[in-house]
């Protein structure tokens, strides 16, 4: 009994003292590495080259916010511009009408009277006075004034789907009508100003072949020659822009004409 009691005390000593070291061995891996990386953790934290980077990311975002708000202004500024030069356009071409055809610009005040079917007169371009009688028997000119000036306005408002759609009921309802040649050339006006120059030339043509006296056929022929030129059709802008000079050289669409001939030449 006395030699087994302590035999058994030291096998129950060496493993407890087997089982603790193992029991303190693990708990020690495990901290170094946590260490390891608190400090990778600290290191990266505390580094000036992040926290630039981190300064440049914010900048950028700055700017890039500045940037879209100056891009709103610039595309609404590009669309009033947009605007105002199609209504200069409109204007201008008016005026020019009005040179060729010999009648005085007017800058402000009611239109002129449209004049006969045989020769009309440009456009009305605010509040027209009383309007000729209508070539056509039992049409009510005031009805068909109105009719005018209504396609038209929508037109000076660009509109231009809408102003298309008016001209070509307008032409429909009064064929022989005092504004029939005027309503052509600005049916073919709101396909050009649209860019669709295929169908610009049709109603254009249209007005040439069918009003051969009319005060905007020199002008339904430049617009020919320009929308050829757009199109690519070089050699038949050439033409068209010749027969023009040949046929009306004093007019002032020839003087246009000649200008775009050099331009397509070059």
């Amino acid at each position: 009994m006395s030699l087994r009691r302590p035999a058994a005390f030291l096998a129950f000593a060496v493993c407890l003292v087997h089982a603790s070291g193992a029991f303190a061995q693990a708990p020690i891996v495990d901290a170094r590495e946590l260490d390891e990386r608190l400090k990778r953790i600290e290191r990266l934290l505390g580094s000036e080259s992040l926290l630039k980077l981190f300064d440049e990311v914010e900048s950028l975002g700055t700017e890039v916010r500045e940037l879209r708000g100056q891009l709103e202004v610039m595309s609404h500024t590009i669309n009033q511009l947009k605007e105002r030069q199609r209504e200069l356009y409109l204007d201008t071409d008016q005026r020019l009408q009005r040179i060729e055809s010999g009648a005085p610009t007017q800058t402000a005040g009611p239109s002129p009277q449209p004049a006969p079917a045989v020769q009309p007169t440009p456009a009305p371009v605010t509040t027209p006075s009383t309007p000729a009688p209508s070539a056509a028997v039992g049409v009510d000119p005031f009805a068909e004034q109105q009719a005018y000036q209504s396609a038209f306005d929508l037109l000076k408002s660009a509109r231009y789907e809408d102003a298309a759609a008016a001209f070509r009921q307008f032409i429909a309802e009064y064929p022989a009508g005092s504004y029939m040649d005027n309503a052509q050339y600005w049916l073919g006006e709101t396909y050009y100003i649209t860019r669709r120059f295929e169908q610009a030339v049709q109603e254009f043509e249209r007005l040439v072949s069918m009003h051969p006296t009319s005060g905007k056929l020199t002008h339904a022929m430049l617009k020919i020659g320009y929308a050829h030129d757009e199109l690519g059709n070089k050699a038949e802008a050439e033409r068209v822009l010749g027969e023009l000079i040949e046929r009306h050289p004093q007019s002032a669409a020839a003087g246009l004409a000649r200008k775009r001939l050099l331009s397509i030449g070059r």
